[in-house]
């Protein structure tokens, strides 16, 4: 039986457009949200509180509050709007999702390319991956998995380049 196929049938089941299906749209959504977001903002805390790049002789904490402060700020609120706003929007056209999946996992990787130690890319991606999910059911299914599968090349990315960045030369 497919992992997905409860989720389908009580979308199925509310019909397109239905409050139902808003409703489970917004409960399938949830943790997806929670978890980018809390992976963002550990990532953020081990880059500019502890700090990843620091030598042996440098103990101080944290590293640069003011970046942290400034990169939770912009990962809450790109939270807010992917997950609050443009992830329901769209599962609300089913016939498009996948198309709004492929659009979040696209800007996420033309965002990762010079934004990535702002976390924020994480966030956009798991909006990728959520309707990248909500997309699998339907006739779509193989532009749904390149939106799945880039959305988690680009967390992937994000967790790399935290925890190991480039070595500086200097």
């Amino acid at each position: 039986m497919h992992l997905l196929t409860p989720h389908l049938k009580s979308l199925d089941a509310g019909g397109v457009g239905s409050s139902s299906t808003a409703r489970g749209s917004a409960i399938g959504s949830i943790p997806i949200a929670i978890g980018v977001l809390l992976l963002t903002v550990g990532l953020m805390a081990w880059d500019h509180l502890w700090g990843n790049e620091r030598g042996s002789d440098d103990n101080s904490f944290p590293v640069d509050p003011a970046t942290f402060l400034v990169t939770l700020v912009l990962s809450v609120v790109t939270t807010l709007v992917v997950f609050g706003f443009t992830v329901p929007r769209a599962v609300r056209n089913p016939g498009s999702v996948h198309k709004a999946a492929l659009i979040h996992s696209g800007a996420a990787v033309v965002l990762a390319l010079p934004a990535s130690w702002l976390g924020f890319p994480a966030i956009v991606a798991g909006g990728g991956i959520r309707l990248g999910i909500q997309s699998l059911g339907g006739a779509h299914r193989r532009l749904a998995v390149v939106a799945i599968v880039v959305g988690l090349l680009v967390i992937f990315f994000a967790i790399v380049a935290t925890a190991f960045p480039a070595a500086d030369t200097d």
